[in-house]
């Protein structure tokens, strides 16, 4: 395969790759704003279905006897399936299952936590809960867009995209690879290095010792077309990789890549 075509390839590969990470980036932006968007005890279910709840214990309780649940309506309960012992701050937690009955109607329901023996009742432990008519509807109410309008969720758009996005960076690295080797074997090397020194601009390219090179030899600068914008002289040559400066004025936009002039 010529140069030029390795030259295509992997400038192909590179704009898919870019678009694998256009794509990553709109979902992670969407799942994100999900969350900022999020409401404090707030939680959504549908007409005849199910949600597991959590909060703090109320400050007198101990036991799940202790604990009462206070709804707006009958078709709205929560039942406490345990006590238990919080993760990161060690606080005593309950854990329970709110049942929408199949007669509720979709609407917001408030549910109230408090101790068995106190009325009053801890604004953290108050949870609205908002009930839909059907699983589609719940799906558009709340969440990132992508899942709410066209089923995609972020696990499963990260479990598409990351392993695409592997395999085009390693596509693109073998391309590069020969395409490195395709030029090499010519006499020519890309640019990978610019910077500018008391002496003028040097560069750095994937050619050495290996390659024939020897210190002082010169070496035509071409641009991104393939034509020759200027010299440089080989500073340091290195096995396979060598440091030149340039011997006449150019700009760093006009250097692309380097070429010998006797091979």
């Amino acid at each position: 395969m010529t140069p030029e075509h390795l030259f295509v390839l992997r400038k192909t590969a590179g704009r898919i790759g870019a678009v694998f990470c256009i794509l990553i980036a709109i979902v992670l932006v969407d799942s994100l704003i999900s969350r900022f968007v999020y409401e404090f005890n707030v939680f959504y279910t549908q007409v005849d279905g199910q949600y597991d709840l959590t909060g703090v214990m109320p400050e007198k309780s101990e036991k799940m006897e202790d604990l009462v649940a206070e709804t707006d309506s009958p078709e709205v309960a929560l039942e406490f399936s345990e006590v238990f012992s919080g993760f990161w701050l060690g606080n005593t937690m309950w854990r329970g299952n709110v049942i929408v009955s199949a007669k509720a109607r979709p609407g917001e329901y408030r549910i109230k936590v408090r101790d068995a023996r106190d009325t009053k009742i801890h604004p953290a432990l108050v949870f609205l809960a908002k009930v839909y008519s059907d699983e589609q509807s719940l799906r558009k109410s709340h969440g990132p867009y992508l899942s709410r309008y066209y089923g995609i969720t972020a696990g499963w758009a990260a479990s598409i995209l990351f392993p695409g996005l592997g395999i085009i960076i390693l596509f693109n690295y073998g391309v590069s690879s020969r395409l490195e080797k395709a030029l090499a074997d010519s006499g020519q090397a890309e640019v990978y290095m610019v910077k500018r020194v008391p002496d003028g601009i040097q560069i750095a390219f994937s050619l050495g010792k290996k390659h024939g090179l020897k210190r002082g030899e010169l070496l035509d600068i071409l641009n991104s077309h393939d034509s020759t914008v200027g010299e440089a002289a080989v500073l340091t040559p290195g096995e396979t990789d060598s440091i030149a400066v340039a011997v006449t004025a150019l700009d760093f936009g006009e250097i692309s890549s380097v070429r010998r002039q006797h091979v």
